[in-house]
């Protein structure tokens, strides 16, 4: 970074470069050289880096350098374009084992901008508010680009933990709070609880970013006698700053559901992703043809009935 660096700058530098599962390094720097000059970053984020998990679905983001990296075809780009990100299932062999991840590719302009306070869709400044390696980035341009980004990310988030967070709290509370409000704006079938665990498996990193994302964001907490925070704020500006939620909360569930449909007939990989699913969930390995793989949408009773030979439906003691 050419300017001055604060405490905040100083935490994203070392989450950014923190260690990863030799799996995760792997895939990241596979998927890199697949997608040639258009990959700028690749970051890691997610469950499986929480809990450094190898064996499970691996979330990763490409940042790309234009829409050329959502790949061929004119319709395509477009519609990936006006609904990022685009998503696809990825597997390859890790030293004699299946790694399997789920690869999301946006442009780094899109990322930067989904990262700022001024975006209506909440998915990524919420999302990269949490924990997040850079894997892989191209050149030091990139990565103070995507060290930008998660500052926005944070600050962004920070503002939001105010608003929803107690007047007085542990900075826990005001975590939970903030992710609370996210999981409820989004399409998701997880409950609240999620959004606890969210925080609870990394306590020490929210309970040590909250002062400097506090003060980054402009507000100036102190430190009550308790050992609680508070942030002061004029009256009624609490109540006030969570207006502007309801269109951001209508904006992400629309954007979600377009986000949902785009999916459903764009989703590369999507049917070796659902027998993956199947597998680890029943056991059950599933057989796909190459039709199959080519109409996703229409194999659904061919996988039941296969399901139903192999046993998924019989009766367990």
């Amino acid at each position: 970074m050419t300017v001055k660096q604060d405490d905040l700058d100083r935490f994203i530098a070392a989450e950014l470069s923190q260690p990863v599962m030799p799996e995760a390094r792997f895939l990241a720097q596979k998927l890199a050289e697949e997608m040639g000059d258009q990959a700028l970053c690749v970051l890691f984020y997610g469950s499986c880096l929480r809990t450094v998990d190898g064996a499970g679905l691996m979330d990763f983001y490409i940042l790309t350098k234009d829409a050329r990296g959502y790949g061929p075809g004119v319709i395509a780009r477009a519609a990936h374009s006006a609904v990022p990100p685009f998503v696809r299932y990825y597997k390859c062999q890790y030293k004699g084992r299946q790694v399997h991840a789920k690869v999301a590719i946006i442009t780094v302009a899109r990322f930067a901008a989904l990262a700022s306070e001024r975006a209506l869709d909440i998915s990524i400044w919420a999302r990269f508010a949490q924990p997040v390696a850079l894997i892989y980035a191209r050149d030091e341009v990139a990565r103070d680009q995507v060290h930008a980004a998660m500052r926005s990310a944070i600050t962004t988030a920070t503002t939001w933990a105010i608003s929803f967070g107690p007047e007085a709290g542990a900075p826990g509370d005001f975590w939970r709070a903030l992710f609370r409000a996210t999981y409820a704006a989004e399409l998701r079938i997880e409950d609240a609880s999620r959004a606890d665990l969210i925080v609870d498996l990394a306590a020490q990193r929210y309970d040590e970013l909250f002062l400097p994302a506090m003060m980054a964001a402009g507000f100036l907490p102190v430190k009550n006698d308790d050992g609680s925070y508070s942030v002061p704020l004029p009256a009624g500006e609490r109540r006030h700053a969570k207006r502007p939620w309801s269109v951001r909360r209508m904006a992400s569930k629309s954007i979600n559901l377009l986000r949902i449909l785009k999916g459903a007939m764009t989703f590369e990989g999507r049917a070796d992703y659902v027998a993956w699913k199947i597998e680890r969930r029943t056991g059950i390995s599933l057989d796909l043809t190459d039709w199959q793989r080519r109409h996703p949408l229409m194999m659904a009773p061919q996988i039941l009935m296969q399901m139903r030979r192999k046993g998924a439906f019989k009766k367990r003691p």
